[in-house]
Formats: C-alpha cells, sequence, structure tokens
C-alpha cells in the first residue's frame, strides 16, 4: 500500500478540500497522513488521530513566548518568525520520518516543508504542491517578494494543481507553465437525508420571515460589512452570519452600531460534517466577494457550491467564476461586487419573490450532478497515476 504525506498550515479541523483529495486517494488504496499545526490555545486537539479511514492527522505544537512578554517586546521575528520557524522544522522531520511515496504541500507556506522532505534526500520522492489560493496577489501579501519565493521553489515541484481555469490561466502568464485545475466543489449528497438545524425554533424566527444565510470566513474583502449595510434596509429578511475569522468581532460591533440585532444572528463555526445541516435551513446564500485582488476576482470558492447541493439559491458577485455558475445554472442573481444598493434589492428580490426562489431552488438540483467533487476528484486521480 502506498503512502502519501501531505503539509497543511491550519489545524485540519474545517479543511474540506484537503478531506476530500485525502479521502478521494485511500479510495486508490493510499494511505494519507496530514501533517498539520496545533496552537497553544488549542490544546484540546489531538496531537495524531485518525480522522477517516486511513486517513491520519498529525499536530505538531507550535510554541510560542508567552503574552506577558509578547506584550513587552515589539520584535515580529521573535513574536511570529521564530516560532513559525520551529514549527516548520518540526514538521519537516515529521514528513521525513514517515516511509512516503509521494508528498504534496498544500500551499506556499507549506511547500518549504514539502521540497525539504521530498527532494533532500539521497532517494528523492515526487512533490506535488496545490495552491488554493493565488500566493502572489492576496490581502496583505507583497507580489514581487512572493513572486520570487514561488518562482524559485516551483524548481523543486513536480506537478502544480490549483482551484479553476482562470488561475491556471493566471499561473500560465506568470511561469510559463500552465497548473492542472482541480475545482473546489462539495460533495454529492441527497439534502434530502440530512436533518436541518432547527434554526427558526432556536431563534424564534416565523416562516414568513426568510433566512438570509452567510457562511465561511469572516475577514477582509468578504463583502461582509457592506452585507450588513444592505441589510439596514431589508424587510422580512434574518440574517445568519455563521463562521469565523479576523474581522468576527468589528462584524459584530458595527451591526450593533446599525442597531441590527433584530435582523442579525452571529452564529460560532461549526464542525464541517454538522455545516450541511446549517446550510439546509436557509431560504438564500450569499456570496459577496470583492475585487479587492486577483485571489478574489478569480474565487469559485466551495460556499457557492455548498448552497447548490443544499438547494438554496444564491446571490453572488458578478466575478467571472461565480458569475459563471450562476448565470450559466440560472440558480440565482448576479450582483455588481462591491454595490451595496444591488445586493439590497436583489436580497429583497429573492425574499419577496417566492416563485423566483422556487426556480432558481428547481435549477441548483440540475447543476449539483455537474458541480460536484464525485466528478472533479477524477483529475487527481489522474495525477497521481501519471506521478
Amino acid at each position: 500500500m502506498k503512502k502519501i504525506t501531505m503539509f497543511v498550515w491550519n489545524n485540519f479541523v474545517n479543511d474540506a478540500r484537503v478531506l476530500r483529495e485525502a479521502t478521494a486517494l485511500t479510495d486508490l488504496d493510499y494511505t494519507v497522513t496530514i501533517i498539520a499545526k496545533k496552537e497553544l490555545s488549542e490544546m484540546h486537539l489531538s496531537s495524531s488521530e485518525e480522522v477517516r479511514g486511513r486517513v491520519f492527522v498529525n499536530r505538531p505544537l507550535k510554541i510560542e513566548l508567552p503574552q506577558k512578554i509578547t506584550d513587552k517586546i515589539k520584535s515580529s521575528i521573535l513574536i511570529k518568525h521564530i516560532p513559525n520557524m520551529l514549527l516548520m522544522f518540526k514538521m519537516i522531520m515529521l514528513g521525513r520520518k514517515y516511509d512516503t511515496d509521494v508528498y504534496h504541500a498544500h500551499d506556499l507556506n507549506t511547500l518549504i516543508q514539502g521540497i525539504v522532505s521530498a527532494k533532500l534526500r539521497v532517494n528523492r520522492k515526487p512533490l506535488i504542491y496545490d495552491s488554493h489560493e493565488v500566493q502572489t496577489s492576496r490581502t496583505h501579501y507583497s507580489f514581487d517578494k512572493i513572486y520570487k519565493i514561488e518562482k524559485f521553489l516551483l524548481n523543486f515541484v513536480d506537478e502544480v494543481i490549483v482551484e479553476n481555469d482562470t488561475r491556471a490561466n493566471y499561473h500560465n502568464d506568470l511561469y510559463g507553465i500552465r497548473p492542472t485545475p482541480i475545482h473546489n466543489y462539495s460533495e454529492l449528497y441527497n439534502i434530502d437525508e440530512v436533518k436541518a438545524f432547527p434554526i427558526r425554533e432556536k431563534y424564534n424566527i416565523p416562516e414568513s420571515t426568510k433566512i438570509v444565510l452567510y457562511q465561511g470566513g469572516m475577514q477582509e474583502g468578504r463583502g461582509l460589512f457592506k452585507l450588513l449595510d444592505a441589510f439596514k434596509n431589508i424587510n422580512n429578511g434574518k440574517l445568519i452570519m455563521l463562521g469565523d475569522g479576523k474581522e468576527r468581532q468589528n462584524l459584530i460591533d458595527y451591526h450593533s452600531e446599525l442597531e441590527l440585532e433584530n435582523k442579525v444572528i452571529f452564529i460560532d463555526r461549526v464542525p464541517y460534517k454538522e455545516l450541511r445541516s446549517y446550510t439546509k435551513s436557509a431560504d438564500i446564500g450569499i456570496q459577496f466577494l470583492e475585487n479587492t485582488n486577483f485571489n478574489h476576482y478569480s474565487a469559485s470558492s466551495n460556499k457557492l457550491f455548498e448552497y447548490l447541493m443544499a438547494h438554496v439559491p444564491v446571490i453572488g458577485s458578478d466575478l467571472p467564476e461565480i458569475k459563471k455558475v450562476i448565470e450559466e445554472e440560472k440558480v440565482g442573481l448576479t450582483v455588481e461586487e462591491s454595490n451595496t444598493t444591488e445586493l439590497q434589492q436583489a436580497i429583497q428580490k429573492l425574499i419577496d419573490d417566492e416563485g423566483k426562489r422556487n426556480y432558481f431552488k428547481k435549477n441548483t438540483q440540475r447543476a449539483k450532478h455537474k458541480y460536484n467533487w464525485d466528478n472533479e476528484k477524477q483529475i487527481l486521480n489522474n495525477i497521481y497515476y501519471e506521478i
């Protein structure tokens, strides 16, 4: 039985894409070990466990200076970079320890770990670079710095994976090699077999009030502050914001400032296995990315396909990958990115027009058979066959 070692720069609790890929590879009789990380605030997480049949995760602990010390010093080297370097070293030692046939690095911040594990040895191993983001065009990232780093490290990589064709073309323009796109689609499942989370009962939402759902990370550029602005003038709607992220508390503060306590409910991030029960409870799903960089411009994030899989009509930005799915499949409405007025009008239109919602809902039932992981995973399988 062949073995794969993957690297991720997270705790691997809610990384649905990597779990999908790992599970698909176990179907080919691989055993997959995922080397993740554990923060000091996450001591409740297991250091190692089997998360699914023949999919194992190992979480080395990231050691950081105590808060009382970091409050007194300003050095980013001591606070951030040295702890990260020590964690990378731990991940490399684990990666080299396993009798691995193929290494698979997810995103740029694990590529060095993959290279040292796969290539700095007598018997070199194949290395796959799986870039979930456009590394050279992200919020707070320096293009010149990241471009030079990524271009150099690509010399050691055997295969590159990106999320979609728009990003594959961009990568080809930068580096002269077109990677393989593998879309981040949801697994195909029957939503009728999923028990909906009782949001209406728990939060006393009447049937006449439609549930508008945003699920996912609460970060910059997701259009979430504009979503709150749009909801100031919404009638007969309740906004559910489900997830976590750096902007969550700022969003909570802003919704209080706008006096939206009766229109907006914040729910903490839930385990991925439970997410679809919340999604099923919604009448409308939101994916209102802003065009703040090419990473957002080119995104086709998994929440869009999670809405489709749960038969939830979508309102999304008119960015190319999002617009293509929504308009070609007729599963919702697109609005100009960053345009709060258009967003408000689209939300109100779908709240008021039951016929339109049902039309889009019916179309999701067809679209889900096209945009699902069961179809997409064969591309990943082919890459491993070739390697």
